[in-house]
């Protein structure tokens, strides 16, 4: 990977190389992820590590990346600490240019992984030529907006949003966040042939995000009986972290300020939606199992510097785009047919409107 190839700064470059390393050690990496608080952006993190080293048990660190002559590894190593510390992470890591043994000591006090010069001097090897840069990716997704459904941002924004939630909202929340975003760009994959492989990279992206999340979910209910867990699934899926009884309240609630609703005209918004499908597959234990190196797959294929296309990738992989049509009740033949289509050519008029009902998505202009 070089600088000029990929026109990005001395910094940026090192820490493409970080996650390339991190990556080659079998983690699931995002770099460049805001911290957000109430649409405040409070800090960024360099890299957002997560690794499954089984069934139960997860890691999740946060990596702070300085490639300057003045470091200033001591800051840099109580402000990983406290990042950690805030978002309750397992462990934090400082990569510095600065070389000196009492920089290892102090991180060791501290319990921060210390990636020294002598280090990073040997990253060269991590080069990925056949991946794109997060900065060349984002130029990309800068270039499209969502006129209505995301208030008129740029897709950067959406893919920025998504990777956000993973620091914070590893829950039924954050998975259900990240299906409205999928659910938007399957339908811009159909309908706008100009921007589809922009949308199949942020479908890609966006999945592998998805199962991150529902992979955290999940090792809370690992020694559930099958019948417990199928529940406890369900009631995520439908009612969110709230779950079931928390529902109920909010909903007795709406109808004492309502009047004129019963509880039941409630519910029946929730039976409409097809959580079985999601909890028939990820209750599953041989899917369960996999999720983590899909999304590590999934995540490969939306930086590939040449677009995969979805009728061309692995069986597993296909599977999980196949459950996620049909849980938005999206037609498998008329998503992969899409990809068979000129560039240059259009759905029919009536299909783009069919499939916008469907998804209750906006049109891009």
């Amino acid at each position: 990977m070089e600088n000029q190839k990929n026109n990005i700064t001395k910094g940026e470059l090192m820490e493409e190389l970080i996650r390339n390393y991190f990556i080659n050690s079998g983690y699931f990496v995002i770099r460049g992820v805001k911290f957000r608080y109430e649409n405040n952006d409070i800090t960024d993190v360099d890299l957002y590590l997560y690794g499954r080293s089984s069934s139960i048990t997860r890691q999740r660190i946060n990596v702070d990346i300085k490639n300057k002559k003045s470091p200033q590894a001591f800051e840099r190593i109580l402000w990983a600490n406290g990042v950690r510390e805030l978002l309750n992470f397992d462990s934090c890591i400082v990569a510095t240019t600065d070389q000196r043994p009492v920089v290892h000591k102090f991180g060791q006090l501290h319990n921060t992984i210390i990636l020294d010069g002598a280090f990073l001097s040997k990253l060269r090897s991590n080069s990925h030529p056949d991946r794109l840069s997060e900065e060349e990716l984002t130029q990309r997704f800068a270039k499209n907006k969502s006129y209505k459904t995301f208030g008129n941002k740029d897709w950067r924004y959406i893919y920025e949003e998504s990777k956000s939630r993973l620091l914070s909202e590893l829950d039924f929340s954050g998975f259900n966040a990240a299906l409205s975003y999928i659910a938007y760009f399957v339908e811009k994959i159909i309908t706008d042939p100009q921007k589809r492989e922009d949308s199949t990279r942020l479908l890609y992206l966006i999945t592998s995000h998805l199962l991150i999340t529902i992979d955290f979910i999940l090792k809370d209910v690992a020694f559930l009986d099958i019948a417990e867990r199928e529940k406890k699934l369900s009631n995520g899926f439908k009612f969110g972290n709230l779950g079931k009884d928390g529902v109920d309240k909010i909903i007795s609630i709406a109808v004492q300020i309502s009047g004129n609703r019963s509880a039941n005209s409630f519910l029946k918004s929730l039976e409409g939606v097809p959580i079985d499908i999601l909890k028939d597959f990820f209750s599953k234990n041989e899917n369960t199992k996999n999720l983590f190196n899909w999304a590590r797959d999934f995540e490969k294929m939306g930086f590939n510097e040449i677009l995969i296309n979805p009728e061309n990738i692995d069986s597993p992989l296909k599977g999980v785009i196949s459950l996620l049509l049909d849980f938005l009740s999206v037609e498998r033949k008329k998503f992969f047919m899409s990809f068979q289509v000129s560039s240059q050519t259009e759905l029919p008029l009536n299909e783009q409107s069919e499939l916008r009902n469907t998804n209750k998505s906006d049109d891009v202009k």
